[in-house]
């Protein structure tokens, strides 16, 4: 506006502290190549900005192109009963980054598949379900299991849907033998496996 346009510069009245910070924040950003325009309007809507604030935006993205927007929060920690410490933060919101994801070409990658989806053949196999994704997961097995309490049919629908390499039907009978069978979901073969996360881990792995 007419108004701002004409209004003090905060700029022209910095401390020597907050120069001299100032001015080493623009020369980190010149050494890592990293380009800006100084705005001394710029207004956040937070009153514990200490020095710098600061704005990410993509032109091309007009009016809505403030990606990403922070400051630095030096008094914050002892405000909240802490002690003195400095700070810095910032917001960013995640449907404006993937909008301009996606204006420029960004490719967004395949997530990788599943090693293995577990399903339970009833509710009583859930837990076990559960324990034994969680045991594999820790070895680095990418396991999965079904989140939504789903019939069978529709676990295995969704098994097929992930991409998972392998299934595995987990009921009373595989639970109380503690052996089951390991499906390859791209020919349908099975083979049989012992239900033991270090075993399994194993055949998965073969």
């Amino acid at each position: 506006s007419e108004i701002a346009k004409d209004s003090p510069v905060s700029l022209d009245y910095l401390c020597d502290e907050c120069r001299e910070h100032f001015e080493q924040v623009k020369a980190l950003l010149d050494q890592a190549g990293i380009e800006y325009t100084v705005n001394p309007r710029i207004v956040r809507g937070l009153d514990y900005y200490s020095k710098t604030v600061f704005e990410f935006i993509h032109e091309a993205a007009g009016a809505q192109g403030t990606v990403c927007g922070g400051g630095r929060y030096d008094g914050l920690v002892e405000m909240l009963g802490g002690s003195p410490m400095p700070g810095i933060g910032f917001g960013m919101g995640l449907e404006r980054l993937l909008d301009v994801a996606v204006t420029e070409g960004v490719a967004f990658p395949e997530p990788p598949r599943a090693d293995i989806f577990i399903c339970a053949a009833d509710d009583a196999a859930r837990a076990t379900v559960r324990g034994l994704v969680f045991a594999l997961q820790a070895k680095g097995i990418a396991a999965q299991y079904d989140l939504n309490a789903r019939s069978l049919k529709a676990q295995l629908k969704f098994a097929n849907k992930t991409g998972a390499k392998f299934s595995l039907v987990l009921g009373e009978n595989e639970i109380n033998s503690k052996k089951g069978e390991l499906k390859n979901m791209t020919d349908g073969c099975t083979i049989p496996v012992d239900i033991d996360p270090a075993r399994l881990a194993a055949a998965l792995q073969r």
